[in-house]
């Protein structure tokens, strides 16, 4: 089976004509040298999205979408990068195994996997007999399940630390990576041992869970390491998003055991939060690879509060999920006690936002009062007025009509004052964003044209790595310094290959996009790439200029005012 690396991908890449692939997808026209067609990223109802056979890229011209034949793939068919990657290599005969290598010799990644390997090795020792019955008779899970999950277990009689130690592995290293104490003692005695990966799943930390002894903490979990991030990261990721092509959707739970539970009866497409409240990181996250979001927190007041938080951060990203209310604690009660067919039912037919915010309005207001009768229903209103779903619309007015006896049309008049006051807010929110992005500075709008450039023609890239100082942000930093390493690795730039490249190692996609949709033409002098370098390399000088004009007017002294003075002269080259 091979191993997904970047030469894989862009062998896949360099052996797919995105122009026959987008085809499968939708028509396309030839014009000229491009190929035009409807975009399905927006709402489109003119050929705006233009493909192009010589740089293997799309690019829709009204929304902005762009990227080349394996984002199409992602976007399109709601699937995470690599697994875009995965479905066209087997178009060409490759066998690809789940994960993405990733091409780094940041030796924490083998450290935390030998960590998890020794945990689970304790398991099935003879130390680990009560941890093993704990999981088997307590828990009810099978040996393949927990083998599976990789589960383990922490014991003072068999030290992580002094195994890796052994090792030659230094013990700031391991205190650093949240492994070990000061006095070479492990951070996690007598407790289940949960690996946590992170997006490509390499396991970077751990979380122990009490199974024979009353703590006051039923987990602790890794510290902040640069390689564990752990609110940017959700349990069971990287094995959930393998399953989207199967099921559609990513249901979120709470617990870790709520998600093994779950797998056990053949759900495998759950994450969890690692202790931490759902973040907008994680609904961005989320939002990558699927809008088919279903929350399936506990059924206790806590969780109905966790589901309502839950709502509003995906619907700020754009997202409406659907939910699941359980009338058990927790997921992995509720299998065991109502079994399999009942939980699949669940997930089947989960209920919508407005549902659930509906059931929640009806207990918080006394209907026999018509004053509140009124307000549950104005209440009911605002919430639908901010779905898009039309014949949800429809549906839920007709009800309230028929329930209680109030005219449709009076409903309906309601329904549309709030749908106006969402539309002007939208306009206000919309006219800040333009207002903002036309305040771009000089030195950004002249990073940006040199970016386009250093994408377009990698002659640029060794010009501006001899000529650029620093650009004005640290976003146009680093994409800097990501075309001059890529450069330098692969001896050239293709934009396709390049944007696999981005897509995979941080989160500068947008940026790139944003540039290649930048309106420049292709043709350039040497003298207008010059002009952009001088904008640039002026504004470290313009910078301090600044710095000091406000000095000079804050300062009273006036030897202190002749040497500011003196400075700024200097700094403009004036003698």
């Amino acid at each position: 089976m091979t191993q997904i690396t970047n030469d894989t991908i862009n062998e896949i890449r360099n052996r797919t004509d995105i122009v026959s692939v987008i085809s499968r997808y939708l028509p396309l026209t030839k014009r000229g040298k491009n190929y035009f067609g409807i975009c399905p990223f927006h709402d489109d109802h003119s050929p705006s999205m233009s493909v192009s056979p010589e740089k293997q890229i799309y690019t829709c011209f009204s929304c902005g979408a762009t990227g080349n034949v394996f984002t199409f793939v992602s976007n399109y068919e709601h699937i995470s990068f690599i697994e875009s990657v995965r479905l066209l290599g087997e178009k060409l005969g490759y066998e690809l195994n789940n994960n993405y290598h990733v091409e780094t010799k940041n030796p924490d990644y083998e450290i935390c996997s030998l960590a998890s390997k020794f945990f689970q090795n304790n398991l099935y020792t003879s130390l680990g007999k009560n941890a093993m019955d704990y999981l088997e008779k307590d828990r009810k899970f099978d040996k393949e399940t927990i083998k599976k999950f990789e589960l383990g277990l922490s014991i003072p009689k068999l030290s992580v630390t002094e195994f890796l130690l052994n090792k030659n592995i230094s013990l700031d290293k391991l205190i650093n990576l949240g492994i070990s104490n000061n006095n070479s003692k492990d951070i996690f005695l007598n407790r289940i041992m949960f690996p946590l990966h992170d997006l490509k799943g390499n396991v970077v930390g751990f979380s122990g869970r009490i199974y024979n002894t009353k703590d006051n903490s039923k987990y602790i979990n890794t510290k902040e390491t640069e390689i564990f991030k752990k609110n940017s990261l959700l349990y069971n990721y990287h094995r959930a998003r393998d399953y989207l092509k199967k099921n559609e959707s990513i249901i979120i739970m709470e617990g870790f055991f709520d998600v093994i539970r779950a797998s056990t009866i053949g759900v495998d497409n759950c994450v969890a939060t690692m202790g931490t409240a759902f973040t907008t990181t994680h609904a961005n996250l989320l939002k990558k690879i699927t809008d088919n979001i279903i929350l399936c927190f506990d059924g206790d007041k806590a969780g109905e509060e966790a589901t309502i938080s839950a709502i509003n951060v995906l619907e700020k990203v754009g997202v409406t999920p659907k939910i699941i209310r359980l009338e058990e604690k927790d997921p992995d009660e509720y299998i065991l006690k109502r079994g399999k067919d009942s939980f699949i039912q669940k997930v089947n037919n989960p209920i919508s936002t407005i549902e659930f915010k509906m059931k929640l309005l009806k207990s918080t207001h006394n209907l026999t009062d018509i004053n509140e009768l009124s307000k549950y229903i104005d209440d009911s209103i605002k919430e639908l007025s901010k779905t898009k779903d039309d014949i949800l619309v429809e549906l839920t007015l007709k009800k309230l009509e028929k329930e209680y006896n109030i005219s449709y049309d009076i409903l309906k008049d309601k329904y549309n004052k709030y749908q106006e006051k969402i539309v002007n807010t939208n306009k206000i929110i919309l006219n800040k964003q333009i207002n903002t992005n036309k305040r771009m500075t000089k030195y950004e709008l002249a990073s940006k044209n040199l970016l386009f450039y250093m994408l377009k023609n990698s002659d640029i890239i060794a010009h501006v790595e001899k000529k650029v100082s620093y650009f004005p942000t640290e976003e146009l930093r680093m994409l800097s310094n990501e075309i001059i390493y890529y450069y330098h690795k692969y001896g050239t730039l293709e934009i396709a290959d390049f944007i696999t490249y981005i897509s995979l190692h941080n989160n500068l996609f947008e940026l790139v996009k944003e540039i290649l949709n930048m309106n420049l033409k292709d043709k350039y002098t040497i003298e207008e790439i010059n002009d952009y370098i001088k904008v640039i390399n002026s504004y470290n000088k313009d910078n301090q200029i600044n710095k000091l004009n406000i000095k000079l007017k804050e300062e009273t002294d006036p030897l202190k005012q002749a040497k500011i003075l003196k400075e700024i002269m200097e700094l403009r080259g004036v003698k």
